[in-house]
């Protein structure tokens, strides 16, 4: 919707007439559209600062369209979410402005220092939300999206045709895993990689890991993901790593319809069996639009001579999402987690009131000093972070409170 409101400006100022101007001996043109701003020079500082429904009210009724959809219908599709207005407002944020390809401490722009803090503190709180030790996993948090995210380790860790093996499409499974039919290859991944599904045993419903390993004998697959789209049952994650082990393969867990029940303790982690693990952040999770490569770190196991032999994933991962797939990440949706951090911290107090009321809630903060400390070093970071901002539409300088 930005982009076509960019064009309507842009189309508007083309389709506008050209008329000829002189300028003592020389002839030179100019629009209409851009005579008007000469006479009004604060017009584009006007158009930077004003809202939606005057820059472009058709873009703008078509969100009201969607608000009313969203307000009447009842979603039941289960990929779907409804995000806070604060992540939306951290969406929209000036952090959209910054270009900072590259990683924190190392990147190819200057003025990234806010950015790095923010991509920094992503992470960390990544790796807390999933009960990981920092020293055995990493995370790379600048995927646009999961079936990008997917195929950026399938990037990092596989030569062009070497194979994967994934629950098939009709089964459950999903495109970016590698979907394709007796006569097309659908998905882009099995362009690039061989790919074989393993299927459900249609009589239970539930994946027939005999045969899957069976398959894996034959097929001899370098991955295999163990994820879905549309399967209604738990995965077992340790008969797949049994599986992989025999085969010598990388286990990839692609938790993105589950990562919410996962991080809640609801259901089981693959985070125990896999190798790398892929999420979006705007399903269950209920954040902007993205997503997340975690990836282990450290000593993978001791050779035959005695020694350490350390994983290698992180460096091939972060250069296959940057620069091996990717540019400039969307610093607006790292920054949302901020507003994640406080959603999560009102769940904790609601879960140690006793009513249902918000004075029973304010009781229950007020009562104690370890949620008071939480809530002032969360307001602490946030405004710290967010004073380093420059100012649009005001003048700092002219502000009543500084402080």
């Amino acid at each position: 919707m930005a982009v076509a409101m960019s064009f309507r400006r842009l189309s508007s100022s083309i389709k506008s007439p050209i008329r000829p101007l002189f300028s003592g001996s020389s002839l030179y043109y100019m629009s209409t559209a851009a005579a008007e701003k000469e006479k009004a020079r604060a017009n584009w500082i006007h158009q930077l600062n004003a809202p939606l429904e005057e820059i472009d009210p058709e873009i703008a009724n078509i969100i009201e369209l969607e608000k009313a959809r969203q307000w009447k219908g009842l979603e039941l599709i289960p990929s779907e979410n409804f995000t806070s207005l604060s992540v939306m407002q951290a969406v929209g944020s000036v952090m959209t402005n910054k270009y900072s390809e590259g990683y924190p401490g190392a990147r190819y722009y200057g003025g990234n220092e806010y950015i790095d803090m923010a991509e920094s503190l992503c992470q960390t709180r990544a790796l807390e939300a999933f009960g990981l030790d920092p020293a055995k996993w990493g995370v790379n948090v600048q995927s646009l999206s999961g079936s990008p995210a997917n195929f950026q380790v399938y990037t990092a860790l596989l030569k062009p045709h070497e194979r994967i093996m994934a629950l098939d499409l009709p089964h459950g499974g999903h495109l970016s895993h590698g979907y394709q039919t007796d006569t097309k290859k659908i998905s882009a991944v099995s362009i690039f990689f061989e790919t074989m599904p393993y299927r459900l045993n249609e009589s239970t419903g539930y994946i027939d890991y005999d045969q899957l390993e069976k398959s894996a004998v034959l097929f001899r697959p370098k991955l295999i993901v163990a994820g879905a789209s549309a399967y209604a049952r738990l995965y077992d994650y340790a008969r797949i790593r049994k599986v992989c082990d025999k085969q010598k393969a990388i286990m990839l867990a692609d938790m993105a319809h589950i990562s919410g029940l996962v991080a809640a303790g609801v259901i089981p982690s693959p985070f125990e069996y896999a190798d790398v693990v892929t999420t979006t952040t705007h399903k269950s999770l209920r954040g902007p639009r993205g997503a997340m490569i975690f990836f282990r770190k450290g000593v993978k196991e001791i050779n035959k001579r005695g020694k350490e032999v350390m994983y290698d994933l992180e460096d091939k991962i972060n250069q296959a999402v940057f620069p091996g797939l990717q540019g400039g990440p969307h610093n607006h949706t790292i920054a949302a987690d901020f507003f994640d951090a406080a959603v999560k911290l009102a769940l904790k107090i609601k879960a140690q009131t006793e009513g249902t009321k918000l004075k029973d809630f304010v009781a229950t903060l007020q009562s104690d000093t370890n949620f008071q400390s939480e809530i002032a070093k969360l307001r602490q970071e946030v405004e710290e972070y967010a004073k380093q901002f420059p100012t649009i539409g005001f003048e700092k300088e002219a502000m009543k409170y500084k402080d």
